[in-house]
């Protein structure tokens, strides 16, 4: 089928989202994160990526697609935030979807953006399509909002369509306008850790269709001034986190960037966490500034209340996460601390996996 083909099929079936199936099925192996407004929202654990591909086509049902222009140069001179962190602005560069003062980059860290778009203000749905070069990539939908309140815009949510199945996965939509200009290059990670994809195969065109719906019915909604955004990113060097029986349970990053600089991974420490287990412990750099990223992976647990894991060690906020979930924690200063992840409220499951990981700077 070619691009035209599918562009007509597409649009044919455009209104055919019916009552979305459970939308973990076909995603098991992501780990998943959960936010309590007592903590700090957890950060993806599989935020991966690999070689320069090309940015895909969007099909956008009868709207152009984003110019992408490259932008002018701007200082890479470093600077210290107020967590103390060195910060950089990152210029427009060829590749980049910006649209609206928003921004899906070409490139982060590792990752390489192979479809994004960004919607007009009222459109309620589009498509990316692409040929995949690998079956490891991420998915990122995106929804705001702007004059509906929290509550109002908890009744609406994005799904993401693939293959036919309505509604493959979905997140929620947020109010308001986005806080900060570049979305995320991180998203839904499809498939098991280390197999990828299975879906999708290297060289046939694939699209995913990103649509508004009713957050109970499933069913297409309209509101105006809404602005849906979607990525893929190819994924690439990574490292399995496994457990006991050397089953990849997990995959971390090679590279992790933030605020501009490349963070990467130096050494990691996995281990078992049940309620015989000790505390997964390792030290901090001698020196800083760093990354730790920590996060457990939990196997056939049964029917209970979830624990809360947090990392000790860390300067600034002791933040929590529900077990199956991760955190990424800069750190402004490494001193050879202990780093030990506990559990920080219920009981350690049955059967689990914990890991730490550090990142440092790149030269």
């Amino acid at each position: 089928m070619n691009l035209t083909d599918l562009r007509d099929e597409l649009t044919t079936h455009a209104d055919d989202l019916g009552t979305a199936p459970d939308f973990t099925a076909g995603v098991a192996g992501r780990v998943r994160t959960t936010k309590r407004r007592r903590a700090v929202a957890a950060g993806s654990v599989a935020t991966l990526a690999v070689a320069a591909l090309a940015v895909g086509v969007v099909t956008s049902l009868g709207r152009p697609a984003p110019t992408v222009p490259a932008g002018p140069p701007s200082s890479a001179a470093p600077m210290i935030g107020a967590d103390g962190m060195p910060f950089r602005s990152v210029p427009d560069a060829p590749g980049d979807v910006v649209k609206d003062g928003l921004r899906y980059r070409a490139r982060v860290g590792d990752d390489t953006l192979v479809a994004g778009f960004i919607g007009d203000r009222g459109q309620g749905q589009f498509s990316l399509v692409w040929e995949p070069t690998t079956t490891h990539v991420s998915i990122g939908a995106e929804c705001y909002l702007p004059g509906l309140t929290d509550a109002e815009a908890a009744t609406y949510m994005v799904t993401v369509s693939f293959g036919g199945t309505a509604g493959f996965f979905g997140s929620s939509c947020a109010a308001g306008r986005p806080a900060e200009r570049d979305f995320p290059a991180g998203g839904t990670v499809p498939g098991e850790p280390g197999q990828g994809w299975t879906e999708l195969t290297v060289g046939r065109t694939a699209s995913v269709r990103i649509q508004l719906v009713d957050a109970k019915t499933r069913k297409p909604a309209s509101v105006d001034g809404a602005q849906l955004t979607g990525a893929i990113y190819a994924q690439g060097a990574r490292a399995l986190i496994r457990d006991l029986s050397g089953t990849p349970v997990a995959a971390l990053p090679d590279v992790i960037e933030r605020e501009g600089y490349r963070y990467r991974l130096t050494a990691s420490i996995a281990g078992p966490i049940d309620v015989a287990g000790t505390p997964l412990e390792t030290a901090a750099p001698q020196s800083g500034p760093f990354l730790v990223t920590s996060g457990t992976v939990v196997t056939g647990s049964p029917r209970r209340e979830p624990a809360y894991f947090q990392l000790e060690g860390l300067v600034g906020e002791q933040t929590q996460w529900m077990e199956g979930g991760s955190q990424t924690a800069p750190q402004p200063s490494g001193d050879g601390r202990p780093l030990q992840l506990v559990v920080a409220e219920g009981s350690a499951p049955p059967h689990g996996t914990g890991f730490i990981a550090i990142y440092t700077p790149e030269p």
